[in-house]
């Protein structure tokens, strides 16, 4: 390899060398002075929006090397001696067969457009599960501290929701794993940040209502109570309503992934807080949707017969990145490395 130039010179400004020919130099290039290389540094809002295939730089925000490719950058998640290292960009899926996934709304940017949240998988007999907000809620592009990779919705606690397209469950309903309404086994997800309330006390409550709700008293509700704690309603087969809580209190204004495991395999309800086993809870059952078909809100809880439908009116204070129903239950390992794998795109 041949380097022609004139003069050399260095970080240091006491490092300099005028070259007068050409500078030979074989296939391995030594730092002598120096154990390391400099690559260029900064947060996600100041990446350059196109760079050349390959390129390099450190993300501040995330504390991890991203490099670009195709038209956009990649976090580097992954480095592993067995796989040969690289990474497949950041996680956007959820751990569950297609015809499982019942409905999954990721906060990447570019599932939303407008008032719309477009579902990146839904049931298969829908043609999408996408959410339409009301009144305005704000949508964040970006999260401080992220990758840059995931945004969020920012609800009021005062009049903004969001309603579901086309799902419905219970008596008549059209979905679930047999199309016929009725949950057996699922498990429901949310990264959300809240500083609604107060932390304390293990009594449930409809003061912060609600992540997703397809009627607490005909189908199922998921939602964080007042006092910050992850919470599931809903009305099973065997007659009653089912209010009940984990054990963490969350409203603390900090990034949390909650999520709840529903099983008639063993009559559990299992709650989780960022991966972590957050309580459980013995009920019998067969499935929940056993009353009036209904459909589902988010930021709001429902009493709907049709999209759109009549609501509770007591909407949800704080903001949602994802969310999740899906037709199978998940263990603890499934939860734990969802957490894992999607908490650099919040910053967690």
């Amino acid at each position: 390899m041949e380097l022609k130039v004139n003069t050399i010179r260095g970080l240091s400004p006491d490092f300099r060398t005028d070259v007068v020919d050409t500078l030979e130099m074989g296939a391995e290039v030594k730092l002598l002075n120096q154990q390391y290389l400099p690559v260029p540094a900064g947060s996600g809002s100041t990446r350059p929006p196109a760079a050349q295939d390959g390129a390099i730089r450190f993300n501040t925000d995330s504390n991890k090397m991203e490099y670009y490719v195709g038209n956009g950058w990649q976090i580097v998640t992954d480095i592993s001696e067995e796989g040969g290292g690289g990474s497949a960009g950041p996680y956007v899926d959820v751990d569950a067969p297609a015809n499982r996934i019942e409905c999954f709304w990721d906060g990447a940017p570019a599932n939303v457009s407008g008032s719309t949240w477009s579902s990146s998988a839904a049931h298969p007999n829908v043609s999408n599960a996408n959410c339409i907000m009301q009144n305005s809620p704000s949508w964040n592009s970006a999260i401080s501290g992220g990758d840059g990779t995931m945004g969020y919705w920012n609800f009021n606690g005062s009049n903004q929701y969001g309603y579901i397209r086309e799902l419905n469950y219970s008596q008549g309903g059209q979905h679930g794993p047999s199309n016929n309404g009725r949950l057996s086994e699922f498990t429901m997800g949310t990264w959300f940040r809240t500083s609604y309330g107060s932390p304390g006390g293990n009594t449930w409550d409809s003061g912060n209502w609600s992540w997703l709700d397809w009627d607490r008293s005909e189908v199922i509700s998921w939602n964080i109570g007042t006092t910050g704690k992850v919470q599931f309603s809903g009305y099973s087969n065997a007659g009653g309503y089912y209010d009940i809580t984990g054990n963490t209190s969350c409203n603390d204004g900090q990034w949390h992934f909650g999520a709840c495991t529903v099983s008639s395999a063993d009559s559990r309800i299992r709650f989780y807080v960022d991966g972590q086993p957050d309580g459980s809870h013995s009920h019998s059952f067969s499935y929940f949707g056993a009353r009036t078909r209904r459909w589902g809100f988010i930021g709001d809880g429902s009493e709907a017969g049709g999209e759109n439908g009549s609501r509770n009116n007591v909407y949800y204070d704080g903001d949602i990145a994802q969310q999740f129903l899906l037709s199978i239950k998940w263990t603890d390992a499934q939860v734990l490395d969802h957490y894992t794998k999607t908490r650099t795109r919040v910053g967690v």
